[in-house]
């Protein structure tokens, strides 16, 4: 029988790893007192440990057959590396055999190594935080890794090192926030107002969100395909609810909707509804406060719809309101959930204005 190139590598390369796993790890014990109060080591985790070894012999004769750019003297020193590292400096036997594992998986994508590196720095480095530092390291490798072919030049790097320092600054407390306690903890120390105050949120927020979609949408068409004399205007008032501090905006709808106002006397003598200290004084902060974020979307979305394809679909006999439901809303839909996503967000997260016109039912931010 032929035997396969390479395959003279597999049982030495073995048998060296299995001899440096019992000798290697007890010389480390006896002459490096320091590591022994480090090193848990039992039966247990020496089976782990020489799996490891014997699953990285193993990829290095697979990679040594099918790898053309495979390299024994690389792959060995990363091995030893990380043995130095992990093992030997930080006394983690356990945690060495998996990083093993997933480097000997890895070695064949280059990319994906650095992930590994990735993670091996935040755990050692940063114990506390590893799980932030791993997800917003990846996230930058990933980042480098698709714009890195059109970066000519050291400014440009330096534009997106800047850039990127930024976006850790903002990301990091919250996705740190995300990982601090687990779901059980959380719904064992949820008390039964907090899920009320939950459910008010949420409800309120849903129907927010979708009352501005109803509305919001047709004039943000307009705004996207129309032009007339007061469109400036209308365009700065869109975004007036986010100049207007929390408090003059409350303050402006219990003016307008209290209970001693006219208009809020009519609503309730003709409907029967009130708005101070109810859910629909929260709806009516939370439409306010939040209202320019799908509206602003939905301008965007449409003004990326190619006209054309409105003017085809006219040109073929739809009438404008099969046009803007079969071709305009369709292609402009990712947009405008976008822009629902924004607004659901900013209605939830509500506060100032909430306190003074419906301080009860309690909401999440009250």
């Amino acid at each position: 029988m032929r035997k396969t190139p390479g395959s003279e590598w597999h049982f030495p390369l073995l048998a060296g790893l299995i001899l440096a796993h019992v000798l290697l790890v007890p010389i480390l014990l006896e002459k490096v007192p320091a590591m022994d109060g480090n090193l848990h080591y039992d039966w247990a985790t020496g089976i782990v440990l020489f799996c490891a070894n014997a699953f990285f012999a193993y990829c290095g004769v697979v990679y040594r057959r099918r790898v053309n750019w495979f390299s024994w003297p690389v792959y060995l020193s990363g091995y030893f590396l990380l043995f130095f590292i992990v093992f030997a400096i930080s006394g983690r036997v356990l945690l060495f055999s998996m990083v093993v594992f997933l480097y000997a998986g890895l070695f064949h994508r280059p990319w994906s190594l650095g992930y590994l590196i990735i993670f091996v720095v935040s755990v050692l480095a940063v114990s506390a935080y590893w799980i932030t530092c791993f997800i917003l390291g990846s996230y930058l490798l990933y980042i480098i890794r698709s714009i890195l072919p059109q970066l000519s030049n050291r400014f440009e790097s330096a534009l997106l090192g800047a850039g990127f320092l930024l976006l850790f600054l903002i990301l990091f407390p919250l996705i740190n926030l995300l990982f601090q306690y687990q779901p059980q903890t959380l719904l064992e120390a949820v008390s039964p107002q907090m899920k009320g105050a939950l459910s008010v949120s949420l409800a309120t927020a849903g129907v927010s969100t979708l009352i501005i979609l109803v509305f919001g949408v047709p004039i943000a068409w307009c705004m996207a395909r129309k032009d007339f004399s007061a469109k400036s205007s209308i365009d700065a008032l869109i975004d007036l609810p986010i100049i207007v501090p929390q408090t003059a905006a409350g303050i402006a709808i219990l003016v307008l909707l209290g209970p001693k106002t006219p208009l809020g006397e009519f609503f309730s003598s003709t409907f029967g509804i009130s708005f101070a200290g109810t859910q629909l004084g929260i709806i009516a902060c939370q439409i306010f406060v939040s209202s320019p974020f799908l509206i602003r979307s939905a301008i965007h979305a449409f003004e990326n719809v190619n006209a054309k394809l409105e003017n085809t679909s006219r040109s073929l006999g739809a009438t404008p309101a099969q046009t803007f439901f079969r071709v305009s809303l369709p292609l402009a839909a990712p947009g405008i959930f976008n822009g629902c996503i924004l607004t659901f967000s900013r209605a939830i997260s509500e506060a100032g204005s909430i306190m003074i016109v419906a301080y009860r039912p309690s909401a999440i931010p009250i």
